[in-house]
């Protein structure tokens, strides 16, 4: 099925190379070591490497801070929710975005949406992160846009008499997205629905 889709960062493009640098890379040391896991071994244990497009949540967020007998100081900021799993957290800025029209990749459907509680996960960011930075009097928001991107992820599967694991890396930058993978199935982030 043909879908319009936003991804995060531009659409990826593989070198072989690269790729298995990076997966080698995103192996802990002690494990390279004591393995004698190379390159070479890498591509001989992977079985099958797939480009998954996992859903996020931008969010585009502007606080409004009193400062009386001043005028308020405004500030943007911006929110990410997994879409999945509900992990969020805060980013200095959002990346480039491009529109594509998904052919035959892997497009993951969000759990989160905007019927399902969206705001509840923007408040609670609001309220856990940037709350803390205002010691007094808790600034005002305004939600200037939110979006729904996807992000483009190299999931390798690797499997052989050493090593047996998937692995997870962004395919914009190359670093590993193991810990984004461990929540997807853990219910610890998301809230409820009443």
């Amino acid at each position: 099925m043909r879908k319009k889709i936003t991804i995060l960062g531009n659409p990826p493009c593989k070198t072989d190379d690269n790729l298995y640098k990076y997966i080698h890379k995103s192996i802990p040391v002690i494990m390279r070591i004591k393995k004698g896991i190379d390159i070479s071994l890498l591509k001989r244990y992977t079985n099958k490497i797939q480009l998954i497009y996992h859903p996020i949540w931008l969010v585009k967020l502007l606080i409004i801070a009193d400062r009386k007998p001043l005028p308020p100081k405004k500030s943007n900021t911006n929110i990410f929710i997994d879409a999945i799993s509900g992990y969020r957290g805060l980013l200095n800025n959002i990346p480039l975005t491009t529109t594509e029209i998904n052919k035959s990749t892997k497009c993951i459907d969000p759990f989160i949406n905007e019927e399902n509680n969206l705001e509840k996960y923007i408040q609670d960011v609001q309220n856990s992160q940037i709350n803390r930075s205002y010691m007094l009097k808790k600034p005002k928001y305004k939600t200037i846009e939110y979006f729904l991107t996807h992000l483009p992820l190299w999931k390798v599967e690797i499997n052989g008499s050493k090593i047996q694991r998937d692995i997870f890396l962004n395919a914009n930058t190359g670093e590993s997205e193991q810990y984004m993978a461990s929540q997807w199935n853990s219910k610890k982030w998301l809230l409820s629905s009443n």
